[in-house]
């Protein structure tokens, strides 16, 4: 099957659309495209070379997106280091990269887990001490903190209320 300008485009507007969302890793777009030539009988190299025009133009990086990525997990609904990770591998992303980027911008986890569990704690302080420890350590577990930052954070929560 030949590449022409015209099934380039083609995918390139899907891309475009995709994009205009949030950003995207490269295995992200390359599921997604491929599914889309799937349908209309393109080929992987079309696919391909649509993918490399992104990434020249800039449009697509996983460095871009893990900083993106990292920044929303900051802010939004904080999460430990740990769920950040396994969700960026989720995307595609390379465990080296991770590795690197969280090296290079260690995360604050003893602060995002005391902003989120205090964002929390009115549903926990009614219940007994071991309860309410028990409650505020799953949650933070869930949100991918290690057990010595949670134990922490429940210790310093109790004595400001």
């Amino acid at each position: 099957m030949s590449m022409s300008k015209e099934d380039l485009q083609i995918l390139l507007n899907y891309a475009y659309f995709y994009l205009k969302f949030r950003p995207r890793t490269k295995k992200e777009l390359r599921d997604y495209l491929y599914k889309k030539i799937e349908k209309r009988y393109l080929s992987r190299d079309v696919a391909d070379q649509a993918i490399k025009e992104l990434e020249e133009k800039g449009l697509i990086s996983d460095k871009a997106f893990v900083e993106w990525f990292v920044e929303q997990r900051r802010t939004g609904k904080p999460k430990g280091k740990f769920v950040i990770k396994s969700e960026l591998l989720r995307h595609g992303v390379s465990k080296d990269l991770i590795d690197t980027y969280l090296e290079e911008h260690p995360l604050q986890e003893e602060e995002l887990a005391l902003k989120v569990l205090q964002s929390r704690w009115h549903r926990f302080k009614e219940l007994s001490k071991k309860e309410r420890f028990e409650k505020a350590a799953a949650f933070l577990v869930r949100r991918g903190f290690p057990f010595d930052i949670i134990r922490k954070t429940i210790e310093k929560v109790e004595e400001m209320k």
